[in-house]
């Protein structure tokens, strides 16, 4: 049998920092840290907080490893890392070093069991260190508790609380912990330990696909280590297809594509452009949270005007960014933003998401987006709205003497016909017998036509007699 099997590391633990020089992109932080060492100031408690795979917990691992370091005659910035308390420490087997999940063990008794255990003299090392990770979710009770310790503190004690929500702790926590705030790790930082990892671990990647790697990753290192892993695990060289294909995001250049179409009110290449995405895998929810985020990269490359900036777009689509951002404008890029939000959650809980995805991206044309504009600028104002884009009225419809039997109409369709029609259609004419419903996109017609029975069904329902329902474009 081979145990080597049994001793694998993932990457994010393979490479986990073990003294503060390694801290990847937390130069000020690491610099403190350690000065503090080595000049004897120990506070009693410490906060750190940030993003998550940003190194808060490593640190903590770090300061409880330099202070209780065996090979040194006093807290070191350098532990060993092969003294049986380094080495206990980084097994989670210390005696004196006791971490703490506050997301599974909140309550009162742990954190009371901890502050009797505070005031009993260290049986190994030098300090008794608490590492408490997700220190927002302690109770109220354990918090208060916590609070009693913190207030007047053993000797020889840290606490050392780990967040990505400081805001949830009370200001009396926070005004007793030196803070240090983790952020997210740069792009340019990223990469480079991403290259040495690669190196190291014989991963034969392209420049591109690391770069891409590291902006996937939005600043967590654990993150793009695990997603280096994965990746290692492919047919090599990797390329940036492999990427986007193993994360199941949308290429920057594929919302290139489709922006484009949309800004040039291209209707039928909007929706091919669309399918295509959807037939190669990609979740509507994903692909309409990846246009969200492509838009606000727009917005950014808009207000930045000609300065540089890093927008943390794949190579080759930051300049076709920030062109497109120039010619659809502010205004028309807040709208959009506005717009796709307004459908997230209709897409997220809709059993027809792909359907939705397409009536929510049409309703971006520029016709359609200019009147969600119009409706956002009414609910700020205080005029009550709808978030829906207003119905396309046709050049008859002004003539019908009885549309407002549209709305009951569409109060008894199904609903993902209601969101299409209620975005991208209106009644056009209507008699004692028939009705005629206009869709504006040629694109969306076919759809429409499928739903002919269920408009005359709500037609009948609505008039109490028989109503026959065509549809124009």
């Amino acid at each position: 049998m081979n145990f080597e099997l049994y001793m694998y590391q993932p990457f994010h633990q393979k490479y986990r920092p073990q003294i503060l020089a390694d801290l990847v992109g937390q130069n000020a932080i690491a610099t403190a840290l350690t000065n503090a060492i080595n000049s004897g100031r120990i506070a009693s408690a410490y906060l750190f907080t940030g993003p998550r795979g940003t190194g808060k917990t490593s640190s903590a691992r770090i300061l409880a490893k330099s202070l209780n370091c065996l090979e040194a005659d006093s807290p070191t910035a350098s532990p060993c890392g092969r003294c049986s308390s380094c080495r206990d420490i980084a097994n989670g087997a210390a005696i004196d070093v006791l971490e703490l999940d506050a997301a599974s063990n909140n309550g009162v008794d742990q954190i009371r069991e901890i502050c009797t255990g505070a005031h009993l003299t260290p049986v190994q090392g030098r300090y008794k260190v608490y590492a408490i990770d997700e220190a927002h979710g302690l109770s109220g009770a354990a918090t208060q508790a916590l609070l009693k310790t913190l207030e007047e503190p053993p000797p020889n004690v840290v606490f050392i609380l780990c967040t990505t929500e400081p805001q949830k702790l009370p200001n009396t926590i926070i005004s007793r912990c030196q803070r240090y705030n983790f952020q997210r790790i740069s792009l340019d930082a990223m990469v480079e330990h991403l290259k040495t990892v690669a190196e190291v671990e014989g991963v034969v990647i392209d420049e591109v696909a690391i770069h891409l790697v590291a902006q996937l990753a939005t600043g967590g290192l654990r993150d793009a280590l695990s997603l280096l892993e994965q990746l290692s695990l492919l047919e090599q060289p990797i390329a940036a297809p492999e990427v986007w294909d193993l994360v199941g995001a949308v290429p920057e250049q594929e919302l290139v594509e489709l922006v484009s179409a949309i800004a040039s009110d291209e209707e039928l290449d909007t929706i091919d452009i669309i399918r295509t995405i959807l037939n190669s895998g990609k979740e509507p929810l994903v692909v309409l949270q990846n246009l969200i985020e492509f838009y606000t990269k727009m917005l950014i490359a808009l207000n930045n005007g000609d300065n540089q900036i890093d927008l943390e777009l794949a190579q080759g689509t930051t300049e076709q960014c920030k062109q497109l951002a120039i010619s659809l404008g502010r205004h028309t890029i807040l709208a959009s933003q506005q717009h796709l939000r307004n459908c997230e959650a209709q897409i997220k809980f809709s059993t027809q998401a792909w359907l939705w995805l397409e009536v929510a991206i049409l309703g971006l044309l520029p016709g359609a987006i200019q009147s969600v504009g119009n409706s956002n600028a009414n609910s700020t104002s205080g005029i009550k709205s709808t978030p829906t884009v207003s119905p396309i009225v046709s050049p008859t419809s002004a003539a019908v003497p009885n549309s407002n039997i549209w709305q009951p109409v569409l109060a008894k369709v199904p609903p993902a016909l209601k969101v299409l029609l209620s975005q991208h259609g209106s009644l056009a004419s209507f008699s004692e017998d028939t009705a005629t419903v206009f869709v504006k996109s040629a694109a969306l017609k076919p759809r429409v036509d499928s739903q002919i029975a269920a408009l005359e069904s709500a037609f009948s329902s609505v008039t109490s007699r028989p109503i026959k329902v065509s549809v124009c474009s």
